[in-house]
């Protein structure tokens, strides 16, 4: 799923966090893809693992089990990589989809780290690593006791909702469906015509109804004439202005016409509606 990100607010939460917990903070798409993080580079223990093809392999499968467990949860999950670090990762949804997932981690719960010295000599075994660079690397990886990763995975947990709420993820579809409402309300009194529409927003007309129903459960032309008729229905209200004008302000020429589609809508015709 393509999104589009408020970078600019985006790092600054995400440096925020790191200051407080000390803990790199990571966005992923729904490919589990990073898409950005901070501080951006792995840490070295990280690194060296994964600039082998064999390790970096393990490393992946951990990410994506971790990634499928969080959906099939729906919720936080605080678990330990391969290599016994601790990382947590949260699922991001808009409208009950995921649209990418956020994850904290390289630190360990062990202040002697004496499993991950072990860890790194048993890979140099087997896949002759870098072992100077792993252990180095582990020097590097900072412990967190437990209660203070569980805080952290709180505050992640809460920023996705702060993510969500101020929109700094958003689905591109949704760039679509907000850029279509502003085009249709601009042009409520005129016959709107879809390719033209589709043209102004560089997309396919299949495209657009797609992304429509998807989102609104109605195609397009059935959203137009709701917002015509809402539309119409707030200036019968709010002003005294003729039904004919109405009509015309909400793109019918054909006030008869108008009359019929308003009263299959409403239950009633503008005039009574007016009244009423």
């Amino acid at each position: 799923m393509s999104i589009s990100l408020d970078k600019s607010q985006l790092e600054s939460l995400m440096k925020s966090f790191h200051i407080l917990s000390g803990i790199r903070f990571v966005l992923f798409d729904t490919d589990f893809k990073e898409i950005m993080a901070y501080p951006e580079d792995n840490c070295t223990f990280c690194k060296t693992m994964k600039s082998y093809p064999k390790t970096r392999r393990k490393c992946n499968y951990a990410d994506r089990r971790s990634f499928l467990e969080c959906e099939k949860q729906n919720s936080l999950i605080v678990y330990k990589c391969h290599a016994g670090l601790v990382e947590a990762v949260m699922p991001l949804h808009e409208n009950e989809k995921t649209i990418g997932y956020l994850m904290f981690g390289q630190i360990t719960d062990c202040p002697n780290k004496e499993h991950l010295y072990k860890y790194a000599e048993k890979l140099n075994e087997k896949y002759n690593l870098d072992i100077q660079n792993l252990n180095s690397g582990i020097n590097e990886i900072p412990y967190k006791e437990e209660q203070r990763i569980l805080a952290a995975a709180k505050i992640m947990e809460a920023c996705t909702s702060y993510i969500i709420y101020k929109e700094l993820i958003k689905p591109e579809h949704n760039k679509i469906i907000e850029s279509s409402k502003l085009y249709i309300e601009e042009h409520l009194n005129e016959e709107i015509n879809i390719e033209l529409l589709c043209c102004e927003l560089n997309v396919g007309r299949t495209k657009l109804y797609e992304i429509f129903r998807k989102n609104l459960n109605m195609g397009i032309s059935k959203y137009i004439l709701y917002r015509r008729m809402h539309k119409a229905k707030r200036l019968l209200k709010t002003t005294e202005l003729p039904i004919t004008e109405i009509a015309s302000l909400v793109g019918f020429s054909d006030y008869n016409y108008f009359s019929r589609v308003y009263k299959k809508f409403y239950g009633k015709s503008p005039r009574h509606y007016r009244k009423s």
